[in-house]
């Protein structure tokens, strides 16, 4: 070879080089995830979590003749590829082609889910009402509407392992938050204000970090429309269409699939109101109903009345999984992700924010008068005790578990979510017949 057509050739590859450090070099100091997987295992579509901002490195034990993906990504080797995971929670897509076929094997990163294959998983819906003997509990404690009970489910979900973070909600929302939000109400003026200074503290496109505060401040109609965003934004059919409505007072279920909710937004408008259909047809993203949040809560237990048991437990016991004593903190959330997952690895079901939760086609609680939505969980609110407030000496923690919820009286509640996909809307459920049946 001509020396200098060899060192030409040398000072390509050194370019080429550099520019792959240039690439990665925001992460060079994160630790690097490997994946290996085996051809044979591929299916059509197979499912990889990860999460945001990470560097993976995978390797299939077969050459590969291409590597397909819009991501920031090197080819390694005959059979390896790293990528740099986007910065926002959604799924990405690597096609992989070997030299002996034609077709394509989808690669699927779910970034910041939890993917949960779901083959007749036997699972418990429905909670019983606190069998305690404290007046407070007593006071508290309204007719259980909602009973235990088994059934089998079928089918495949993403959930994400988190609460939606206010940086998430920032970055996909940018262009509908106000630079100069004006609402009437003091309340909501605060709320608009509190988003209007995140997006001016943040820049467009900047990376959100794992374990960013959770969105704590967010109504109904805002985490639906985050949930159509974040749809497009992947190519999916939106799930949630909105139109004006004729109702004038309260929300309501209309039908399956059909509801009046509170029009709270990042800018205020005319309407009190607004009429919310749901797309049975779309595979996007939405805010799971509520028995499938029990089932993601739960995680598979069908025994404690909570992750870390039941009230029997020591209060430091439970602040492993749920972010109690922050009574001050209500409306600044801390970080996800800080604490103990559940079963099915998601965190912070409880403690750290409530999330909207969505009745599919009726309300089963008589104290929340038909209403089309309540929010789960508990939030940061849940002391230790009540000592500062006089109600009593009873630990008020104690008396959250998966029945724990608060109503959404008037359509201006906030609270924090997370959203879930039934990919290809295929899931089936079945009862459970007892032995006793």
């Amino acid at each position: 070879m001509n020396y200098h057509v060899g060192m030409k050739i040398a000072s390509l590859a050194a370019i080429f080089l550099c520019m792959a450090c240039t690439l990665f070099c925001t992460a060079c100091s994160d630790r690097e995830k490997y994946i290996a997987l085996n051809r044979s295992s591929l299916k059509a579509e197979t499912w990889l979590e990860v999460e945001k901002n990470e560097i993976v490195k995978i390797c299939i034990d077969s050459k590969v003749r291409v590597w397909n993906t819009t991501l920031d990504s090197i080819v390694l080797g005959e059979s390896c590829l790293k990528v740099r995971v986007p910065t926002l929670i959604g799924v990405s897509t690597i096609n992989v082609k070997f030299f002996d076929i034609d077709s394509f094997h989808k690669i699927n990163l779910a970034v910041g889910m939890k993917y949960l294959d779901f083959k007749n998983e036997e699972v418990l819906l429905g909670f019983n009402r606190y069998r305690g003997k404290d007046s407070v509990i007593k006071r508290m404690t309204y007719k259980n509407e909602d009973p235990e009970r088994l059934i089998s489910v079928t089918g495949s979900y993403l959930v994400d392992k988190y609460p939606v973070t206010n940086c998430e909600i920032t970055q996909l929302m940018w262009d509908t938050i106000s630079n100069e939000p004006s609402f009437s109400n003091s309340r909501l003026q605060k709320y608009a204000n509190q988003w209007k200074d995140r997006k001016k503290r943040s820049e467009r496109n900047k990376n959100c970090i794992i374990k960013d505060t959770a969105a704590c401040t967010v109504f109904l109609l805002q985490a639906m429309k985050y949930a159509n965003a974040r749809s497009i934004r992947e190519g999916l059919k939106p799930y949630y269409k909105f139109s004006k409505t004729i109702e004038k007072e309260e929300q309501k279920i209309l039908s399956k699939g059909h509801y009046i909710i509170g029009f709270f937004d990042f800018s205020e408008s005319e309407d009190r109101l607004i009429q919310v259909t749901v797309d049975k047809s779309s595979d996007g993203y939405r805010l799971p109903y509520y028995d499938e949040w029990m089932i993601f809560a739960r995680g598979g237990n069908k025994k404690n009345e909570a992750p870390w048991g039941d009230s029997s437990v020591t209060f430091e016991e439970a602040s492993k999984y749920a972010r109690f004593d922050t009574w001050e903190k209500f409306e600044v959330s801390e970080p996800v992700g800080q604490l103990l997952p559940n079963g099915y690895g998601l965190y912070d079901i409880f403690g750290l924010i409530n999330e909207h939760v969505l009745f599919e086609e009726k309300n089963p609680f008589h104290f929340l008068k038909e209403r089309p939505s309540c929010l789960k969980g508990g939030d940061n609110r849940v002391a230790k005790d009540y000592n500062r407030n006089s109600y009593s000496t009873l630990p008020y923690w104690k008396w959250v578990n998966y029945g724990f919820y608060e109503s959404n009286y008037n359509g201006g509640q906030i609270g924090g979510f997370r959203l879930i996909r039934n990919i290809g809307n295929n899931a089936k459920w079945s009862e459970v017949k007892s032995e006793k049946e």
